[in-house]
Protein backbone atom coordinates (compact mmCIF):
# COMPACT_ATOMS: atom_id res chain seq x y z
CA UNK A 1 0.00 0.00 0.00
CA UNK A 2 1.33 3.43 -0.98
CA UNK A 3 2.28 5.99 1.65
CA UNK A 4 2.93 9.70 1.22
CA UNK A 5 6.67 9.08 1.58
CA UNK A 6 6.67 6.55 -1.28
CA UNK A 7 4.68 8.89 -3.50
CA UNK A 8 7.13 11.75 -2.84
CA UNK A 9 10.16 9.50 -3.39
CA UNK A 10 8.76 8.22 -6.71
CA UNK A 11 8.14 11.79 -7.87
CA UNK A 12 11.71 12.74 -6.90
CA UNK A 13 13.13 9.73 -8.75
CA UNK A 14 11.10 10.61 -11.86
CA UNK A 15 12.27 14.23 -11.80
CA UNK A 16 15.95 13.59 -11.01
CA UNK A 17 17.17 12.74 -14.56
CA UNK A 18 15.65 15.95 -15.92
CA UNK A 19 17.01 18.00 -13.02
CA UNK A 20 20.50 16.50 -13.41
CA UNK A 21 20.50 17.26 -17.13
CA UNK A 22 19.56 20.89 -16.50
CA UNK A 23 22.27 21.31 -13.82
CA UNK A 24 24.92 19.78 -16.13
CA UNK A 25 23.87 22.06 -18.98
CA UNK A 26 24.25 25.14 -16.76
CA UNK A 27 27.60 23.99 -15.35
CA UNK A 28 29.00 23.47 -18.87
CA UNK A 29 28.51 27.23 -19.42
CA UNK A 30 30.69 28.17 -16.43
CA UNK A 31 34.44 28.76 -16.64
CA UNK A 32 36.97 26.45 -14.98
CA UNK A 33 38.06 28.86 -12.20
CA UNK A 34 34.45 29.40 -11.10
CA UNK A 35 33.89 25.63 -10.92
CA UNK A 36 37.07 25.13 -8.86
CA UNK A 37 36.00 27.87 -6.42
CA UNK A 38 32.59 26.23 -6.00
CA UNK A 39 34.11 22.79 -5.37
CA UNK A 40 36.45 24.22 -2.73
CA UNK A 41 33.58 26.12 -1.10
CA UNK A 42 31.31 23.07 -0.95
CA UNK A 43 34.16 20.88 0.35
CA UNK A 44 34.94 23.36 3.11
CA UNK A 45 31.26 23.64 3.99
CA UNK A 46 30.86 19.86 4.14
CA UNK A 47 33.83 19.44 6.46
CA UNK A 48 33.31 22.66 8.48
CA UNK A 49 36.58 24.13 7.23
CA UNK A 50 35.41 27.70 6.68
CA UNK A 51 36.51 28.75 10.16
CA UNK A 52 40.03 27.44 9.52
CA UNK A 53 40.09 29.19 6.14
CA UNK A 54 39.01 32.48 7.72
CA UNK A 55 41.70 32.17 10.41
CA UNK A 56 44.33 31.45 7.76
CA UNK A 57 43.29 34.50 5.73
CA UNK A 58 43.31 36.67 8.87
CA UNK A 59 46.84 35.45 9.68
CA UNK A 60 48.02 36.29 6.15
CA UNK A 61 46.68 39.83 6.57
CA UNK A 62 48.34 40.15 9.98
CA UNK A 63 51.72 39.03 8.65
CA UNK A 64 51.38 41.44 5.72
CA UNK A 65 50.74 44.33 8.15
CA UNK A 66 53.59 43.27 10.43
CA UNK A 67 56.11 42.99 7.60
CA UNK A 68 55.28 46.52 6.51
CA UNK A 69 56.01 47.88 10.01
CA UNK A 70 59.75 46.93 10.05
CA UNK A 71 59.30 46.68 13.81
CA UNK A 72 62.34 47.28 16.06
CA UNK A 73 63.24 47.82 19.73
CA UNK A 74 62.54 51.57 19.62
CA UNK A 75 59.02 50.89 18.35
CA UNK A 76 58.59 48.39 21.20
CA UNK A 77 59.53 51.10 23.74
CA UNK A 78 57.14 53.55 22.02
CA UNK A 79 54.30 51.03 22.29
CA UNK A 80 54.99 50.54 26.01
CA UNK A 81 55.18 54.29 26.70
CA UNK A 82 51.99 55.04 24.74
CA UNK A 83 49.77 52.38 26.30
CA UNK A 84 51.18 51.27 29.67
CA UNK A 85 48.75 53.41 31.69
CA UNK A 86 45.57 52.76 29.66
CA UNK A 87 42.49 51.77 31.67
CA UNK A 88 38.79 51.12 31.04
CA UNK A 89 37.71 54.65 31.98
CA UNK A 90 40.08 56.19 29.45
CA UNK A 91 38.89 53.89 26.66
CA UNK A 92 35.26 54.78 27.26
CA UNK A 93 35.80 58.53 27.71
CA UNK A 94 38.14 58.74 24.68
CA UNK A 95 35.73 57.05 22.29
CA UNK A 96 37.24 53.59 21.94
CA UNK A 97 34.32 51.70 23.55
CA UNK A 98 30.54 52.16 23.42
CA UNK A 99 28.53 50.82 26.40
CA UNK A 100 30.72 47.72 26.97
CA UNK A 101 29.65 44.95 29.33
CA UNK A 102 30.69 45.16 32.97
CA UNK A 103 34.22 43.89 33.50
CA UNK A 104 34.08 40.17 34.22
CA UNK A 105 30.95 39.46 32.21
CA UNK A 106 30.64 38.73 28.47
CA UNK A 107 33.39 39.49 25.99
CA UNK A 108 33.17 42.88 24.30
CA UNK A 109 31.65 42.54 20.83
CA UNK A 110 32.81 44.40 17.74
CA UNK A 111 29.72 46.65 17.76
CA UNK A 112 30.79 47.88 21.21
CA UNK A 113 34.10 49.11 19.77
CA UNK A 114 34.41 52.21 17.63
CA UNK A 115 36.74 52.40 14.62
CA UNK A 116 39.39 53.70 17.02
CA UNK A 117 38.78 50.73 19.30
CA UNK A 118 39.06 48.22 16.47
CA UNK A 119 42.29 49.80 15.27
CA UNK A 120 43.83 49.76 18.75
CA UNK A 121 42.80 46.12 19.30
CA UNK A 122 44.38 45.17 15.98
CA UNK A 123 47.60 46.98 16.96
CA UNK A 124 47.70 45.26 20.37
CA UNK A 125 47.29 41.81 18.78
CA UNK A 126 49.95 42.60 16.17
CA UNK A 127 52.42 43.66 18.86
CA UNK A 128 51.64 40.56 20.93
CA UNK A 129 52.35 38.40 17.86
CA UNK A 130 55.56 40.35 17.17
CA UNK A 131 56.73 40.04 20.79
CA UNK A 132 56.18 36.28 20.85
CA UNK A 133 57.23 35.23 17.35
CA UNK A 134 58.77 38.17 15.50
CA UNK A 135 62.07 37.55 13.68
CA UNK A 136 63.87 38.60 10.51
CA UNK A 137 61.57 36.52 8.29
CA UNK A 138 58.80 39.07 8.94
CA UNK A 139 61.09 42.13 9.14
CA UNK A 140 61.32 42.22 12.95
CA UNK A 141 64.53 43.42 14.63
CA UNK A 142 64.39 42.51 18.33
CA UNK A 143 67.09 41.09 20.59
CA UNK A 144 66.30 37.56 21.77
CA UNK A 145 68.61 36.63 24.63
CA UNK A 146 66.82 34.46 27.18
CA UNK A 147 64.11 31.81 27.02
CA UNK A 148 60.84 32.38 28.85
CA UNK A 149 57.35 30.95 28.92
CA UNK A 150 54.17 33.00 28.95
CA UNK A 151 51.07 31.62 30.68
CA UNK A 152 47.63 33.19 30.20
CA UNK A 153 44.59 31.90 32.10
CA UNK A 154 41.10 32.88 31.00
CA UNK A 155 37.57 31.40 30.80
CA UNK A 156 37.17 28.67 28.20
CA UNK A 157 34.41 30.59 26.41
CA UNK A 158 36.80 33.51 25.78
CA UNK A 159 39.83 31.60 24.55
CA UNK A 160 39.05 32.23 20.86
CA UNK A 161 40.33 35.77 21.33
CA UNK A 162 43.85 34.33 21.14
CA UNK A 163 43.26 31.92 18.27
CA UNK A 164 45.60 34.03 16.12
CA UNK A 165 48.59 32.85 18.18
CA UNK A 166 50.62 29.79 17.14
CA UNK A 167 52.74 27.10 18.84
CA UNK A 168 50.50 27.33 21.88
CA UNK A 169 49.70 24.69 24.51
CA UNK A 170 46.16 24.66 25.93
CA UNK A 171 45.34 23.03 29.27
CA UNK A 172 41.98 22.91 31.06
CA UNK A 173 42.08 24.24 34.62
CA UNK A 174 39.51 25.22 37.27
CA UNK A 175 39.51 28.39 39.29
CA UNK A 176 37.52 30.63 41.58
CA UNK A 177 37.22 34.39 41.54
CA UNK A 178 35.31 36.43 44.10
CA UNK A 179 34.25 39.74 42.60
CA UNK A 180 34.39 42.46 45.29
CA UNK A 181 31.30 43.98 43.65
CA UNK A 182 29.47 40.63 43.59
CA UNK A 183 28.73 40.82 39.84
CA UNK A 184 30.99 38.24 38.22
CA UNK A 185 31.79 35.64 40.88
CA UNK A 186 33.09 32.36 39.44
CA UNK A 187 32.78 29.09 41.33
CA UNK A 188 34.94 26.32 39.81
CA UNK A 189 34.62 27.96 36.40
CA UNK A 190 36.11 26.11 33.42
CA UNK A 191 39.29 27.95 32.48
CA UNK A 192 42.01 27.41 29.90
CA UNK A 193 45.72 27.94 30.51
CA UNK A 194 47.59 29.00 27.36
CA UNK A 195 51.35 28.56 27.36
CA UNK A 196 53.79 29.90 24.76
CA UNK A 197 57.58 29.76 24.76
CA UNK A 198 59.42 32.81 23.46
CA UNK A 199 62.74 34.65 23.77
CA UNK A 200 63.04 37.91 25.71
CA UNK A 201 65.91 40.38 25.91
CA UNK A 202 68.05 40.60 29.06
CA UNK A 203 66.17 43.68 30.32
CA UNK A 204 62.77 42.02 29.89
CA UNK A 205 61.50 44.71 27.52
CA UNK A 206 59.68 42.23 25.31
CA UNK A 207 57.95 40.80 28.37
CA UNK A 208 56.76 44.26 29.43
CA UNK A 209 55.35 44.84 25.93
CA UNK A 210 53.51 41.52 26.17
CA UNK A 211 51.80 42.59 29.41
CA UNK A 212 50.85 45.98 27.92
CA UNK A 213 49.41 44.28 24.82
CA UNK A 214 47.49 41.76 26.95
CA UNK A 215 46.01 44.56 29.04
CA UNK A 216 44.74 46.30 25.91
CA UNK A 217 43.31 43.06 24.50
CA UNK A 218 41.56 42.41 27.79
CA UNK A 219 40.10 45.92 28.02
CA UNK A 220 38.97 45.91 24.38
CA UNK A 221 37.74 42.32 23.99
CA UNK A 222 38.30 39.65 26.67
CA UNK A 223 36.72 41.81 29.39
CA UNK A 224 37.98 40.06 32.53
CA UNK A 225 38.44 42.01 35.75
CA UNK A 226 41.85 40.38 35.93
CA UNK A 227 43.31 38.63 32.90
CA UNK A 228 45.85 36.53 34.75
CA UNK A 229 49.20 36.10 33.02
CA UNK A 230 52.75 35.38 34.13
CA UNK A 231 56.24 34.99 32.72
CA UNK A 232 58.74 32.37 33.88
CA UNK A 233 62.36 31.84 32.93
CA UNK A 234 63.18 28.57 31.19
CA UNK A 235 66.42 26.90 32.16
CA UNK A 236 66.30 24.54 29.20
CA UNK A 237 63.85 23.67 26.42
CA UNK A 238 63.78 21.20 23.54
CA UNK A 239 62.73 24.16 21.35
CA UNK A 240 66.08 25.90 21.86
CA UNK A 241 68.59 25.59 19.02
CA UNK A 242 71.26 23.03 19.81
Amino acid sequence: MDSIHRIVKKAQDDLFPELEAKIRAELYKKDKDWLIDQIIYLTCERHSLHEQRDKFNALKKRLHRIKAKNFNTKMLFDFIDNYKNIDRVYLEESGFLIHPSHLGLNSIESFQRTTLGEKLLEEAKDVLYIALYGDSTINIDLKREREEILTIILPENKVDTFSFLKAMTETKVSGTWNDPEGISNDDQVSNIALQIEFSDDHKGTIGVAIFVALNLINLLEVNEQILYSRLEKLERSSLEPQ
